[in-house]
């Protein structure tokens, strides 16, 4: 048994992204099978697969290797109010792409 927090917080993220595990290997070029592996840890990325991971899903390594998204078991996003949770919950289930999109209408608006 391993500290590892690595296969819970990829799940974790999938998960509050709302996608497949296939739409996530299409993205990442990787397989699924080898992404579902990753999720049960019954293999673990190699380093630059994490650092794609971490990347992927805007964290620190830290946080996807051992401490998990919430170290202390605290959502810090259970205390936004609803429109803002839904907001940042329809972000993360863009492609890092769309993201940039958004970001820059954003920017756009506010000038």
């Amino acid at each position: 048994m391993t500290s590892y927090k690595i296969g819970e917080t990829l799940k974790e993220l999938r998960n509050h992204r709302g996608m497949t595990q296939e739409e996530i290997s299409r993205e990442l070029n990787i397989s699924r099978q080898t992404y579902a592996n990753y999720e049960t840890e019954q293999r673990l990325p190699n380093l630059d697969m994490l650092c794609r991971l971490a990347a992927y899903h805007h964290i620190t390594l830290d946080q996807l290797v051992l401490t998990g998204l919430h170290p202390r078991g605290i959502d810090p996003f259970a205390t936004l109010p609803d429109g803002y949770r839904q907001l940042v919950k329809s972000y993360h289930r863009l492609p890092l792409e769309k993201q940039k999109h958004l970001m820059a209408y954003l920017e756009f608006l506010s000038s």
